[in-house]
């Protein structure tokens, strides 16, 4: 088949975290690679007015689309909306399943509705805040982070609160992102679980290396992961039943991460989750999960297309 490759490429030079859920030359290299290992012939789509113009000028079969888009809350959804009103068929989740996903107050609310553990949580906008408007009512300490961005975009050591006027110093911080969600901190372990064609492939947790009472697994610590932290695979059936009944709620299709952390009581939450999964073929999280599982970079992503090659046909 032919695959087209709809993704963002981060501009030369970026600093700071406004595209760090970009993509990078070497990721979209090992995704052509890997694909072709299984037999297909791949073309660069790219997004927006030139995924258009590419589309024009050449026949595909289907798209693997890891684009992030650009815009407000539904810019992850701009792909799989397009490609689906062109009838071109696209890996991943559909257009209103991604953009619930991102939207990480409208994806708690979704998973209450359907009955899965979440931290107890608020939105606020700092102009309302600055009008008068009372901050949240919740248990300290808080977590606060932006509402609709992903890449752990905004979180830092100060996104822990654990009085009001810390809070109002974060909501401040995160303001330029736009709304910020606060939801009350899990103290307990934290996990990220793969789940790739509805079956989960396994689930890692995330190990400070240093002894950390309040750890937070933040960009800082993302960036710096191989001195920071350890990844180890972990056997938690029940953290397992959080992630798939988070894939089954949200009507998720070929890949996903759900990021889950327990409670005081050890209970598994769900936190966030990602339908659009970093591929960096050394760090990302999905991908370093493989690894543990002994899975090789060219055979994940091979499972990914096959189960949407497979709803395709």
């Amino acid at each position: 088949m032919q695959i087209g490759l709809t993704f963002n490429l981060k501009p030369p030079g970026a600093t700071g975290d406004e595209y760090e859920e970009f993509d990078s030359e070497e990721t979209i290299a090992a995704l052509e690679a890997a694909i072709a290992s299984k037999g297909h012939q791949t073309v660069r789509l790219g997004w927006g007015a030139e995924m258009l113009d590419r589309l024009r000028e050449v026949r595909v079969d289907g798209v693997f689309n890891i684009a992030e888009g650009r815009g407000g809350r539904g810019r992850e959804s701009q792909v799989p909306a397009v490609l689906e009103m062109l009838g071109i068929p696209c890996s991943g989740a559909p257009p209103l399943s991604i953009a619930m996903t991102l939207d990480k107050a409208l994806a708690k609310r979704v998973a209450q509705a359907h009955g899965i553990p979440t931290p107890n949580f608020d939105v606020v906008e700092r102009e309302l805040v600055e009008r008068g408007r009372p901050l949240p009512r919740l248990s300290y300490p808080l977590f606060a982070k932006p509402a609709a961005e992903g890449s752990s975009m905004g979180i830092t050591a100060t996104s822990l609160c654990r009085n009001e006027q810390e809070l109002a110093a974060a909501v401040h911080r995160l303001a330029p992102y736009g709304p910020v969600l606060i939801e009350e901190f899990l103290p307990g372990d934290e996990y990220t679980v793969g789940i790739i064609a509805g079956e989960v492939i396994g689930a890692m947790q995330v190990v400070p290396r240093k002894p950390a009472a309040d750890f937070i697994y933040s960009l800082e610590v993302k960036r710096d992961y191989l001195n920071q932290v350890e990844y180890q695979l972990a056997d938690v059936p029940d953290v397992k039943k959080v992630a798939l009944d988070v894939w089954r709620a949200f009507g998720l299709r070929d890949v996903s991460r759900v990021d889950v952390r327990r409670d005081r009581n050890g209970v598994p939450n769900f936190i966030e989750v990602n339908p659009l999964p970093g591929v960096h073929p050394v760090n990302s999280d999905l991908i370093i999960l493989g690894r543990l599982l002994g899975i090789r970079y060219e055979d994940l992503i091979g499972r990914v297309i096959g189960s949407a090659v497979e709803r395709w046909t």
